[in-house]
């Protein structure tokens, strides 16, 4: 499990580097401000495809052929970037970054094949933390070696993020043994279970969709933040970078510390509705932050909501699946966060265009609200598996 946290660290480093210093980067090879949320969610579309694939391969296969592979393509998207001059380059490089992106479902579903019902929560916060340090290293590294606040630096960050995705491949292919034994993979011949399938089961249903929301909520918000603060409070890369360093370490420090005996005492799907609800108070705050102290509480709230929800929900998802299909259907609960990442950019970029940059976060504390019913609605329907 530590070799595991290791290579979804490191991974999530690389990604996290990129993320104060692309917008800045992308603006000066003329793409408008609105239309950088909308490149963010390329990253997503990405993931959306990928996902899915990758769990449901990595069911056939084995979890390590499929890190082992898209670990190479992580690293090759970030190659791809720091040689991007124009926005179509870009586009590309964040396309390949979410395919790969994608690998996230086989490493989930490997955390689940060596964990029983009893000790999962743990795990699946342990993993969890992995990417909120990733969070706290990744943008924090990014913003300095940007050299600036204007973003002109990014190859130097992206041959650096590329760097990471190696060494978690180095560290993938010494340390890290198969999950999953031959006996206990579905048949090659078997035909991959679609999303479609997964949605008529009434739990997973509920849960899928619940994901989808509040996932493109949280998107809205991550996509909008850099330049809303970048406006408001006169931000540049490494101030944000040191900002989403910040929430990362709230983030790993609820996974790490509470979530597992929270968990025992509440259960999974209380604390994913809780969550929810403090992940819409976050957002709602965003726009009322007048300072950066405003801000980082605000970002407290949203940090703690989200640190609650995401291992909480992967659980649900996992719990309600045999071990031989679990690849599949976490590789569909990816797919349903990808498909919030891109629609939330998309809302954003177009509230933003008609309301300014302070409307997207009070349409998202909105829309994650909704996905406190979908989420109740999993209790009601816990006996139609």
């Amino acid at each position: 499990m530590i070799t595991l946290f290791l290579v979804v660290f490191l991974d999530l480093v690389g990604f996290g580097m990129i993320i104060p210093v692309f917008p800045f980067y992308a603006e000066r090879l003329g793409v408008s401000p609105s239309s950088v949320i909308f490149f963010l969610g390329l990253y997503s579309a990405g993931q959306l495809v990928g996902a899915p694939l990758w769990g449901s391969l990595s069911d056939r296969v084995g979890r390590r052929p499929v890190l082992l592979l898209t670990l190479l393509a992580n690293a090759a998207s970030s190659w791809m970037l720091a040689h991007a001059d124009t926005g179509a380059a870009l586009a590309v490089s964040r396309l390949i970054a979410g395919l790969a992106a994608g690998n996230i479902s086989a490493a989930y579903a490997y955390t689940t094949d060596i964990t029983t019902d009893a000790t999962r929560p743990r795990a699946l916060g342990l993993l969890g933390s992995a990417f909120g340090m990733g969070f706290i290293l990744g943008p924090a590294i990014g913003g300095l070696l940007a050299g600036g606040d204007d973003g002109s630096s990014l190859a130097q960050v992206a041959y650096a993020a590329a760097i990471m995705s190696l060494v978690a491949f180095v560290l993938t292919l010494v340390r890290l043994p198969e999950s999953l034994p031959a006996d206990k993979r579905r048949q090659r011949h078997a035909p991959r279970t679609r999303m479609a399938v997964y949605l008529q089961r009434p739990v997973l249903r509920g849960l899928l969709v619940a994901t989808v929301v509040v996932v493109a909520a949280v998107s809205l918000m991550q996509s909008t933040l850099a330049l809303f603060s970048a406006e408001r409070l006169a931000m540049g890369p490494r101030s944000l970078g040191w900002v989403y360093g910040f929430t990362g370490v709230i983030s790993v420090s609820v996974q790490v510390g509470i979530i597992g005996r929270l968990t025992t005492r509440f259960g999974a799907r209380r604390l994913a509705w809780w969550g929810t609800i403090l992940v819409a108070i976050g957002i709602a705050g965003v726009p009322l932050a007048h300072d950066l102290v405003s801000l980082l509480t605000t970002l407290s709230v949203f940090s703690i909501g989200s640190a609650l929800f995401n291992p909480s929900m992967s659980g649900l998802v996992a719990s309600s699946a045999a071990s031989n299909e679990r690849g599949g259907v976490l590789g569909a609960y990816q797919g349903a966060a990808s498909l919030g990442r891109v629609i939330g950019p998309v809302i954003g970029s177009g509230v933003a265009k008609v309301v300014g940059l302070s409307g997207p976060f009070v349409a998202g504390a909105l829309i994650c609200l909704v996905g406190t019913a979908f989420i109740a609605s999993r209790r009601r329907n816990a006996g139609a598996t």
